[in-house]
């Protein structure tokens, strides 16, 4: 498999133990697999629940709220698997979450669907503090961001080819549920590609394991002890709050004010998926030579284009470029976020660094969306972009200061 991979890559495997480069080779399988299943579905869900099936605005909420539901959760999951193999918890999470896209043929009502469009990522979230621990397990810290990038480029990439094709399926009058359906198949094929990954054992338990409480608690004193980590979480809670306040409202304008088609959809993922894969490039280097917390500050700040455009589109060709911008936020973001958080983590305490940040992401994905809806019948489309857009400028000063004061520190 590895002779089919650019020549780059093919040296920097080169390098790599025999587990390491075997691990990288599943998970960059899982990756392929993943991009089909998004390209088959997320891409097309919004549009799918406004469009075809009149989602109301509420319901329209609440789809941009589940992701995050879930994630109020995660420091009772990094308990439950504190001490034991982190795989279980990612592979059954995944073929339950993802698979539940088989039966999309079978639904009836508006209300099945989004029942089931909330509670796949609910259950997905179950796995956050799971894989982040074991991509500390089988990478270096030299080149996890490098390592992660690639990986990234392979989905995002099957992503593209995957939603430019079914876009102009589905506008040629292919049932979204047969198109959702072989996504959930790609779905369940991710965690059986995952699952083959080998995985050190987990230490053996040098001390009595705590009470429920004490883990909780502990967990907490995180924020107390570790300074850097807690300027860090608010600014990714500030800067959060206002993408998630944007995101809420984009299918919105896209369908209500612009009425695009599924190809418009198409095309708008499309330049994402391209951005975001030459992101990957980029960030993966960046962050092995600049650090995490320079590049969550520049990945907010390709966030903040997007809402300024929002509020000043006045044709479909403005959301070409918010979507290369996103593309490149994203990126960012999920490589910057995941070694930022191993960065600040103690020995042994990765799950609970991840769940901490789950859970302050739970608190303001559930919030926000219901904020978002409210705030577009007070004050408007427009204004409302223009809010999150400063929401999100207030959250990078809060990354700038907290990068001051973490070099300061050190």
């Amino acid at each position: 498999m590895t002779h089919l991979l650019p020549r780059r890559i093919q040296e920097g495997l080169a390098v790599l133990s025999p587990e390491t480069r075997t691990a990288w080779l599943w998970d960059l399988l899982t990756g392929i697999c993943a991009g089909i299943y998004q390209g088959c579905i997320w891409t097309f869900v919004a549009r799918v629940a406004r469009k075809e099936l009149l989602a109301s605005n509420v319901q329209m909420g609440w789809l941009s709220a589940a992701p995050a539901l879930g994630y109020l959760f995660a420091t009772f999951w990094a308990r439950q698997m504190d001490g034991k193999s982190k795989m279980p918890f990612v592979f059954w999470t995944w073929l339950c979450s993802r698979g539940l896209f088989l039966f999309t043929p079978l639904l009836a009502t508006r209300n099945l669907f989004i029942f089931l469009v909330c509670a796949t990522p609910i259950i997905f979230s179950v796995s956050a503090p799971a894989y982040v621990a074991i991509m500390k397990d089988i990478y270096p810290d030299a080149l996890r961001g490098r390592l992660m990038s690639y990986v990234r480029i392979g989905v995002y990439i099957m992503t593209l080819l995957t939603s430019l094709c079914v876009g102009r399926l589905l506008d040629r009058g292919l049932p979204w549920q047969a198109v959702f359906s072989i996504g959930g198949f790609f779905g369940v094929l991710t965690a059986f590609a995952f699952n083959r990954i080998k995985l050190p054992p987990p230490p053996p338990q040098t001390t009595e394991k705590v009470s429920t409480k004490a883990f909780f608690q502990d967990t907490l004193q995180i924020l107390r002890r570790n300074p850097g980590f807690r300027w860090f979480l608010l600014s990714v809670f500030v800067s959060g709050f206002g993408n998630i306040i944007s995101a809420t409202l984009i299918p919105l304008q896209q369908v209500d004010t612009f009425h695009v088609s599924n190809t418009d959809v198409a095309n708008m993922q499309n330049i994402a998926s391209i951005a975001t894969t030459i992101g990957f490039v980029f960030w993966g280097t960046f962050l092995d030579r600049r650090g995490s917390l320079a590049a969550v500050l520049l990945a907010i700040g390709f966030n903040l284009v997007v809402p300024a455009i929002y509020s000043l589109a006045h044709d479909l060709s403005w959301l070409y470029v918010a979507s290369a911008a996103m593309g490149l936020a994203v990126s960012g973001i999920e490589l910057a976020y995941v070694n930022t958080i191993l960065m600040f983590a103690e020995d042994g305490k990765a799950a609970q660094y991840q769940a901490l940040h789950s859970s302050f992401f739970g608190i303001r994905g559930t919030i926000a969306p219901q904020c978002a809806i409210p705030l577009l019948h007070i004050i408007g489309m427009r204004a409302s972009f223009a809010l999150a857009f400063t929401i999100l400028l207030g959250g990078a000063v809060l990354q700038a200061i907290s990068m001051r004061d973490y070099r300061a520190k050190g």
